[in-house]
């Protein structure tokens, strides 16, 4: 199974999660270097009517979303949409939208049926934020049982006793946070 993955960090705290995508007529080849926006709150991913446009899309269907202005009718398309490290590859439905920035760098909005396929994380240590992607997902991510077990925050990849703890000390995991408190 191969794994894939991408980072993306910023240089103080990030209001909005933008990340360049490549997206693609999966029938003329036709392609559009672009921003994406990541938004955990939305169902479908969907591309603006001018990334549409300037990608040649032909319409598949009409599809009725409901966004913050009520119900509308829009056009679905079929394309493909590489992330930024390449390696990440899909080809998806997605829905129409008007534009989504005024410089209009931003051809894509990522929405949950592709943050679904993988694990999504989100960090603002030190004042930075960093966010990462992969697929597949490989693990659940739980904070709140490990602060409550003093275990690693990363749940099923905790070393075996005689590794090395995951937190940097050097010393093994029996003899760091493994320790039976």
């Amino acid at each position: 199974m191969a794994v894939h993955a991408l980072t993306h960090k910023y240089p103080g705290l990030a209001n909005i999660i933008t990340t360049p995508v490549v997206l693609k007529n999966t029938f003329t080849g036709a392609s559009l270097n672009t921003l994406g926006i990541w938004d955990t709150g939305a169902t479908n991913s969907v591309i603006t009517k001018s990334s549409a446009t300037s990608l040649g899309l032909i319409p598949l269907e009409k599809a009725v979303v409901n966004g913050v202005h009520g119900p509308k009718e829009v056009n679905v398309y079929y394309v493909n949409i590489t992330l930024n490290n390449e390696n990440i590859t899909l080809n998806e439905r997605v829905t129409e939208c008007e534009e989504l920035s005024s410089n209009h760098d931003t051809g894509m909005l990522i929405g949950m049926n592709i943050i679904q396929k993988g694990d999504f994380a989100i960090t603002n240590f030190q004042g930075k934020t960093t966010m990462t992607f992969r697929v597949p997902s490989l693990q659940i991510m739980d904070f709140v049982n490990g602060i409550k077990t003093s275990q690693p925050l990363i749940k099923d990849k905790i070393p075996g006793r005689n590794d090395l703890c995951q937190c940097g000390s050097g010393k093994k995991y029996k003899h760091c946070h493994g320790l039976k408190k």
